[in-house]
């Protein structure tokens, strides 16, 4: 998830009054972060900048605008996989084609993602296969920030199509 206090260590949890009600008698919870008054002061200044700064509709454009975006490289590429996502959780998923949705091998994965960091680009990896870009930028991204990425992914993955991207200097085999 995303940090709620902006660098300070603060934890929070979210659930339904009957999960809640089922704690309340209990000793079987523990929390990381206890409510003190600086914890709190901290929470109270990230949630106000977040409405300060409309981070939440931020969140919203910005977040569809990367999933267009990520929905035209998968028009484009017989690679890229399911796009979804929902703000600024999102995640791309790599195939060898989209015949078999077969998850990419993970050293062909790896050398994407290598030269995507080559870019200055630092997004994480995921998917029970290990085949899934997780992009989960800050809340103050930018449109700019998502066309940015979108071409360098655009780029990136030229080259792989391409067989230009040195991909067997990754695979474990060799």
């Amino acid at each position: 998830g995303k940090s709620i206090g902006n660098g300070f260590p603060l934890a929070m949890c979210v659930t339904t009054p009957e999960v809640a009600e089922a704690f309340a008698d209990s000793s079987l919870h523990f929390n990381t972060f206890g409510g003190n008054a600086i914890a709190c002061s901290a929470g109270l200044a990230t949630l106000k900048a977040i409405e300060e700064d409309n981070l939440m509709e931020n969140c919203r454009v910005v977040g569809d605008k990367f999933l267009r975006g990520f929905n035209t490289l998968r028009e484009k590429y017989e690679f890229v996989g399911d796009c979804r996502g929902l703000g600024l959780f999102m995640a791309m998923e790599m195939v060898e084609n989209k015949t078999t949705n077969k998850a990419l091998p993970l050293y062909h994965f790896s050398a994407l993602h290598e030269r995507i960091k080559d870019h200055g680009i630092f997004i994480g990896k995921g998917g029970l296969y290990g085949n899934c870009f997780r992009i989960q930028p800050p809340m103050c991204v930018s449109e700019a920030d998502a066309e940015f990425v979108i071409a360098t992914l655009d780029k990136v993955f030229g080259e792989y199509r391409d067989g230009v991207l040195d991909v067997e200097s990754f695979n474990p085999n060799k």
